[in-house]
Formats: C-alpha cells, structure tokens, sequence
C-alpha cells in the first residue's frame, strides 16, 4: 500500500456508482427501478507530466500494486478542508445507513457543508463519503451528517472522522500504462474502484 502524492494529479474525475437496475416497458416506456443497494466510488486521474527518476519512482509505485492485486490511498486535493482541524469523532457505534452523528464541533456552529467530504477508517478500510445537506452542531457539539454514499458497517464509537484531508482506499481497474516521451518525460493516466 501506498499513499499517492497528491501534488502530482493534474485533473481528476470523481463518481459515485449505485447499482440500481431500470426495466422499461418496450409498449408505454415506463419503468420498474431495482435499488440493490450498492454504492462505491470510482475514480480517474491524470498525473502531471513527471521527469527523469521522479517518473520512474512513480511507475514503480503503479507497478507494484500488481494491477487489481494491490491498493493505494488517495487523498483528493479537492476536499481538503485544512481550516477545520478539530479533532471530529463518530458518536455511538451501531450506526448504518445514510446519517451519522458526530461530536467535537464548535457548539452551536456550522460543522460541514453540503458537497464537503470526510473519512472513516484507516488503510484498506477506509471510507469516503459526502455531505448531503449543511449540517450544524447543538450546543454540545454534536451534528447529524446525512451522507451518500450509505455506511457499509455499524459504526464504531469515538472513531475518529478525517474532515481535513479525507482519503479513500481505491483498487486500480487495469493496468496503469507509462507513456514515456522524448526528454525523459513520463505520463500517466490512472483509473480505479473503492477497494472494498
């Protein structure tokens, strides 16, 4: 495992994939949805043009996850949230499905924003997930997140919420190939799945 340098990503393509299934009726063209209940992230990237032995310490990296073998971390740039450095907790364990409650917020202040992102759990196991609605904490600091995607297992109390740089624990689904150009460049296009 290894946690990718985020300063290297030069763009990146988020999506969160549900499995839901549609039957559309050939004669009135409604449709019967199946909500099967599966939800995870995929993930595109596109790595910044990478010289000399910085390139080839980078192939090494995709080359060793051994193509769907191996995991990595990735810490997206776009949800850092480096202003919000308190120290955010999961409050009760047990909790599943699509809201959490959370303590260690500013009381009676906004805690995070519809759009923002947090993690839970550490190496393969962790988890990202995106705030739904603004939520704010009550006068103790507790705040009710509604999240997508839904919780994959009970909660674990005083679990600690990654609000500052969330990560995700992601699987590559082919083969990252290195595109070498002339000057010893090095170019890299990745893509990968929620390792679950």
């Amino acid at each position: 495992m290894s946690e990718l340098p985020v300063t290297l990503i030069q763009s990146i393509e988020r999506r969160l994939v549900t499995s839901v299934s549609a039957q559309t009726s050939p004669f009135t063209g409604s449709q019967q949805i199946q909500d099967w209940g599966g939800e995870w992230w995929e993930v595109s990237f596109d790595v910044a043009l990478t010289k000399g032995r910085e390139g080839r310490r980078l192939s090494a990296v995709f080359t060793a996850l051994g193509g769907m073998r191996g995991w990595f971390v990735l810490r997206d740039p776009s949800m850092a949230r480096p202003d919000l450095t308190q120290s955010i907790t999961v409050s009760g364990a047990g909790q599943q499905g699509n809201t959490l409650l959370t303590s260690g917020w500013g009381a009676d202040a906004p805690a995070l924003e519809a759009g923002d992102f947090f993690s839970i759990g550490t190496g393969r196991d962790m988890r990202l997930h995106q705030i739904l609605e603004d939520a704010v904490a009550d006068v103790s600091g507790a705040a009710v997140l509604r999240v997508t995607p839904r919780l994959r297992a009970a909660s674990v109390d005083l679990s600690p919420v990654e609000v500052a740089a969330p990560g995700i624990a992601l699987r590559l689904t082919a083969p990252v190939p290195t595109r070498i150009s002339r000057a010893d460049s090095f170019r890299f296009s990745v893509t990968a799945r929620q390792a679950l």
